[in-house]
């Protein structure tokens, strides 16, 4: 998998992946994304990478998009928020 930005993914996750972003204020550029092996678990294949500012969520890739849900509820509970800068 080589997926470097959010328009890497595949057209429904990227898809899904807007409208989360949308729901929750956010532009998807505002996210980086990468995909990369596991390393800890190489034969269930990848992970992705969802970084925002200094914080970062790595979800494992499967068919029925459950990175995507998994992403949503981080987003719900205000995960990729950035502290206001003093």
């Amino acid at each position: 998998m080589t997926i470097h930005t959010y328009t890497d993914l595949p057209l429904v996750d990227r898809a899904a992946f807007e409208l989360a972003c949308a729901r929750h204020g956010f532009a998807p550029m505002q996210f980086d994304i990468r995909g990369e092996a596991d390393p800890n678990d190489p034969d269930h294949g990848d992970m992705l990478i969802v970084r925002r500012g200094a914080w970062a969520q790595a979800y494992r890739i499967d068919a029925r998009g459950q990175w995507l849900r998994q992403f949503e509820v981080d987003l719900n509970g205000r995960f990729f928020r950035q502290a206001p800068h003093a």
